[in-house]
């Protein structure tokens, strides 16, 4: 066994150095019992982040087990950023980190991470917001696994418009009147809405917002004001 994952990360250190300086990303699959490397694609346009092809986790999962997610920090150390530690929270599975500095590997490796509840969260643009505790309610709460997408910090005032853009893909359509587990978009300090939040019954909000830990709270009259759009899942 030690051998088969030396492998997997002499794999993954190959297929590093063949991206740099852009990061790889790619899987540790197990297929009765026997782990390997599996390269994907990375989506991402920044040379510093990933963003793993969906249709590469897909083919990986027919295939085995996702033993972890590996990816690469060329020319640096692999110590985990921020932003890496909230995406491990966030994704439950183990995360092996290739750093790639003068040519030279190192590995840093974190276990599988535990569910993290829906309330009580510390925000993470990206990773950890108001996004993610939507993906998770709709996991947790109705087993619907939702597209992930990309989110550059302050997106809502550089021109995007993720939520208007994209939530037709993610399988949403409007509605006047929301019922339990519909999603509230609101457009909280910007021309745009930016904040996205699950209305629960008795007019209650489970989000999540910029700065703050995620909460339930009452739908009031601040965030019926800012309120553009009810959301609700047709798949």
């Amino acid at each position: 066994m030690t051998e088969l994952l030396n492998k997997c990360r002499a794999d993954a250190e190959a297929h590093a150095l063949a991206e740099h300086p852009r990061e790889a990303v790619g899987l540790v699959i197990a297929s009765r019992g026997k782990p390997r490397y599996v390269p994907c694609r990375n989506q991402s346009e920044e040379l510093d982040h990933f963003i793993l092809h969906p249709e590469d986790y897909a083919a990986a999962e027919d295939e085995g087990d996702i033993v972890a997610v590996v990816h690469s920090h060329p020319d640096a150390s692999p110590e985990p950023s921020l932003h890496d530690i909230a995406s491990h929270a966030a994704s439950r599975m183990a995360w092996w980190i290739v750093g790639l500095r003068d040519g030279v590997a190192t590995w840093h490796e974190m276990s599988a991470a535990g569910e993290m509840p829906l309330e009580g969260r510390v925000f993470v643009h990206g990773a950890i917001d108001c996004y993610t505790l939507i993906r998770d309610y709709y996991r947790q709460a109705r087993g619907i696994h939702l597209l992930d997408f990309y989110r550059q910090d302050d997106w809502w005032h550089k021109g995007g418009n993720l939520y208007l853009e994209n939530f037709e893909k993610a399988g949403f359509v409007a509605t006047y009147t929301p019922r339990n587990g519909d999603v509230v978009l609101m457009a909280i300090g910007s021309p745009t809405p930016c904040h996205g939040a699950i209305w629960l019954d008795g007019d209650v909000l489970l989000h999540h917002l910029y700065g703050r830990l995620s909460c339930r709270e009452v739908y009031g009259a601040a965030y019926r004001e800012r309120t553009t759009h009810f959301l609700t899942y047709r798949g």
